[in-house]
């Protein structure tokens, strides 16, 4: 049911009111999880250390994302090569678009801001949290799987049904 009447707005910071989940060596600050937006959308920065890759290819089916770079620079792996993105620079990704993405340096760590539409998509990076943080190392197998309950799928899969 859509939010009806005066509301308040959210404000955020890393330090006060952010969920932090960790995804291997990737920190994650969770700043919106779609709760307050109807699900509208999610906002997050993560920090990739030195060296750092993100997830293996995928797209999404449903979901859109921007990518904005705070800190270091961010190369973006598709099909078509690669993108490098530097501080103060946005990169966006719509559904289907194959894409991953990793830490353009070896050596100084880098940042972005990403949002997510709709917002529960949040919880994917929640739920890879729930593996890795207890110790244990996602296999290939345990990583498409939580990204397919999310609608988000490797290269191979075709986009329409």
């Amino acid at each position: 049911m859509p939010l009806r009447g005066p509301v308040p707005v959210i404000h955020s910071t890393r330090d006060k009111n952010s969920e932090k989940v960790q995804v291997g060596p990737t920190t994650i600050y969770i700043m919106e999880d779609g709760s307050h937006t109807d699900n509208r959308i999610g906002c997050m920065v993560l920090e990739l250390p030195a060296g750092t890759s993100g997830p293996p290819m995928h797209w999404h089916r449903f979901h859109d994302e921007c990518f904005f770079v705070t800190k270091g620079r961010v190369a973006f792996v598709t099909p078509d090569g690669e993108v490098e993105v530097g501080t103060g620079e946005l990169l966006t990704v719509p559904p289907r678009a194959i894409h991953t993405f990793k830490n353009a340096s070896k050596t100084e760590d880098a940042e972005f801001f990403m949002t997510a539409t709709p917002g529960y998509y949040m919880d994917y990076f929640r739920t890879m949290s729930k593996v890795t943080t207890s110790g244990q190392k996602l296999t290939p197998e345990q990583t498409q799987h939580i990204m397919e309950l999310f609608g988000t799928f490797p290269p191979d899969v075709e986009s329409e049904p």
